[in-house]
């Protein structure tokens, strides 16, 4: 389901009553908007935008009326018929009617989209504080690619008719094994699968997909038959990012798959734009993570956005403590552990977050646009993974783990980085902190 998040809603009563408890439901905190609702302030920006429409003038009206609301750093998501004028602030469209559980989806993933961005473009601004070596950004200027899985019928025809029209590279695998042949060969900017009488094995491969961490951001789109609303939960539960009805005609088939593929290489270009910031003048070579000097600047940073509404952000805390008494590992041992913690912490956070070694035994990572439980599930996992390593010590048959204490904090109004970092590390010292030994 993932975490609550709050969305603006615009539509007739009648549909967006409904759909709004069906959201609910899902972890959507909606607000319903309509075209008169008085503008209102809040201290942290919406997630996203849901707008139902019929017609060209309604994606006008909710457009107007969101703006009220929240500034233009939010994704809109549109559910009304084929053929509306596209709109430079409508992030994605879906064919109405769309089930509450694909729009749930689609505006959680076009959050995380937009967060990414929001990010890259901020963490650049800092890392050129630390003087730049030229254009570190990783270029994408290859053609779209996308993989068809399933039986040459007259729909893949189809598809590829639709998608050659546009210069975007289909490339056909013909069973599930050369599927995945060519998904560990290359990238692809979507997968779409042949569900018609093969639901079963779709579903298979989609849920292989979301299990690696490589393709987990994939798009996957079904050409599917009749699917009821259970089938249809299921596919989005195993994630499925859309669904194309038998008769879709080839150029709302062409839209909807171009639509994802172009989300999917937005999200590359940010994580490219984020990875270019890890730069040697910004980072702590013994461990892979930011030095303190650059994450504490990022913080300031994170901090006059959160200032003016523009983002929210958290942080955590952590200390890794060594055993004690004759488990105690050597001090070369030692460190060589939080080290490999160090990498380990790195790896277990998100692209957009961002951590650090303040000192020996204590770190701090920051996490964009997260809560206090999302902070929670951070300190959860790092503690699991933590907890299934033994590290060397001198003697090879006597390995150690280490305990990690977990400290969340959130920022407060007026206050300096500096002041939020010394904060943060203070907590480490009060009792009863969420503790797991590693």
């Amino acid at each position: 389901m993932g975490r609550t998040l709050d969305v603006l809603v615009f539509g007739l009563s009648e549909r967006v009553d409904g759909l709004a408890d069906q959201l609910g439901r899902l972890a959507l905190n909606c607000r319903i908007v309509r075209a008169d609702t008085p503008p209102s302030r809040r201290n942290r920006p919406w997630a996203g935008a849901i707008l139902l429409a019929d017609c060209d003038n309604d994606v006008r009206d909710g457009l107007a009326a969101f703006s009220r609301f929240a500034g233009e750093d939010y994704p809109v998501l549109v559910v009304g018929p084929p053929g509306l004028v596209e709109h430079p602030h409508v992030d994605a469209w879906l064919r109405d009617p769309a089930p509450a559980v694909q729009i749930a989806a689609r505006i959680r993933a076009l959050f995380r989209l937009c967060v990414m961005e929001n990010v890259a473009v901020r963490r650049t601004e800092v890392t050129k504080l630390y003087g730049q070596r030229g254009e570190m950004v990783e270029r994408n200027d290859t053609s779209t690619a996308i993989l068809y899985v399933g039986e040459a019928t007259p729909r893949f025809m189809g598809l590829k008719h639709a998608l050659d029209s546009v210069d975007a590279e289909v490339v056909a695998a013909f069973s599930s094994y050369s599927a995945f042949d060519y998904l560990h060969e290359r990238p692809f900017d979507a997968v779409v699968l042949n569900a018609v009488g093969k639901r079963d094995i779709a579903f298979t491969i989609s849920s292989a997909m979301r299990r690696n961490a490589r393709l987990y951001h994939t798009p996957v789109i079904l050409l599917a038959d009749a699917m009821d609303n259970q089938a249809i939960e299921e596919a989005f539960a195993r994630g499925v990012s859309d669904i194309l009805p038998p008769k879709v005609d080839d150029a709302e088939l062409r839209d909807r798959v171009l639509t994802l593929t172009q989300e999917r290489r937005r999200r590359r270009a940010a994580k490219n734009a984020l990875e270019a910031c890890r730069d040697p003048r910004s980072l702590e070579i013994e461990t892979g993570l930011f030095n303190s000097g650059f994450l504490t600047s990022h913080i300031q940073d994170l901090l006059n956005g959160a200032a003016r509404d523009e983002l929210y952000f958290a942080m955590i805390a952590l200390q890794v403590m060594l055993p004690e008494g004759r488990a105690t590992p050597d001090s070369v041992s030692a460190e060589k552990a939080r080290r490999q913690f160090a990498a380990m912490l790195r790896h277990l956070l998100r692209t957009e977050d961002a951590a650090a070694r303040f000192s020996e035994d204590t770190f701090l990572a920051v996490l964009p646009y997260t809560d206090t439980p999302g902070i929670d599930c951070v300190a959860a996992r790092v503690a699991a993974i933590a907890e299934c390593t033994a590290f060397e010590s001198d003697d090879p048959l006597q390995p150690f783990r280490l305990t990690v204490r977990a400290a969340p904090v959130q920022p407060r109004p007026g206050e300096t980085a500096e002041a939020l970092v010394e904060r943060a590390l203070r907590g480490l010292d009060r009792p009863n902190l969420y503790t797991a030994q590693a």
